[in-house]
């Protein structure tokens, strides 16, 4: 509590008489955080420039590390959530809306009408995306850029190679 006290130029005080406890001070956090990844990853998402999939991978990969780089606490924090489960909570419902974001980019690539199988290659993606920034960020000793090119480079070669038929098997 002190820490994040002074962080935010507020007395411990104030702290507890906003969120009540340090367990609903860090819910906040982690709810807080998640949304930025979302309105960030979100946005690149969205792009409606016709590009071909390697730049689109590309563009989704930047925005993901742009943010580890940019707030790698951040991804301490969500791994530390995960073992509450408020904040565990929290993590799942916001991580199940951007793995659904990646499953609509994934069905309109391939193609594909199963929402099932899309969905899995979205968790697929989004599982490797979070190995990487976990193992750069809490590992430490792996450079960022060379992690997030490593990471583009084995998901363009990995869905590049993706069978449209085994999505569609899944349901």
């Amino acid at each position: 509590m002190d820490v994040i006290a002074a962080e935010a130029a507020a007395t411990k005080p104030t702290l507890y008489a906003r969120f009540g406890s340090k367990e609903r001070l860090f819910e906040a956090a982690v709810e807080r955080e998640y949304e930025l990844r979302k309105a960030r990853l979100f946005e690149a998402y969205a792009g409606t420039e016709p590009e071909a999939f390697r730049q689109r991978l590309h563009h989704w990969s930047s925005a993901y590390f742009d943010l580890v780089a940019e707030r790698p606490d951040a991804f301490v924090l969500i791994a530390e959530g995960e073992r509450h489960p408020a904040a565990a909570a929290i993590i799942k419902r916001a991580n199940d809306e951007i793995v659904d974001r990646i499953a609509d980019l994934v069905g309109r690539i391939s193609g594909s009408p199963s929402r099932r199988g899309a969905r899995l290659v979205g968790t697929m993606i989004s599982g490797i995306f979070t190995a990487c920034a976990r193992e750069v960020v809490i590992g430490g000793d792996i450079e960022l850029t060379d992690a997030a090119a490593l990471c583009e480079s084995f998901l363009y070669s990995a869905l590049r190679g993706v069978d449209p038929d085994l999505i569609e098997a899944v349901g």
